[in-house]
């Protein structure tokens, strides 16, 4: 695997990565949805939801798409042997804006993810 600007940077060590967050983060936005289920909390509270839902696409986006937008936040990649600086300023633009797009649909899959949780919230409790 190659570090390609603004495409791909990081290797399969730092997907596998991504995809624990990302699994975690769902974890973590299910036993939240327990808790307000269980608590017999208002259903509104299901739009805390937002905050794990949006790191659980973050981490399956980054996975999936072999980027990481925090390195690229940092000016770094590493696809298998260890971090290294990208130097060049256009690579360096290129990630960034990639980042950008990444985390803008991590953020938009979460709220709607979470908006989703509390209607089915609404309709159930």
């Amino acid at each position: 695997m190659e570090y390609q600007p603004g495409v791909c940077n990081i290797g399969p060590g730092e997907q596998r990565k991504r995809l624990a967050l990302g699994g975690g983060s769902l974890v973590a936005a299910a036993v939240l949805i327990a808790v307000v289920v269980i608590g017999e909390f208002p259903a509104s509270y299901l739009l805390a939801t937002v905050f794990p839902l949006y790191g659980a696409a973050m981490g399956i986006l980054q996975y999936r798409e072999r980027f990481c937008v925090g390195f690229a936040a940092l000016g770094v990649f590493d696809v298998g042997a260890g971090n290294r600086e990208v130097t060049d300023d256009a690579a360096r633009e290129a990630d960034r804006k990639r980042a950008v797009r990444l985390n803008a649909k991590a953020l938009a899959l979460g709220i709607a993810s979470a908006v989703a949780v509390y209607v089915a919230g609404r309709l159930l409790l």
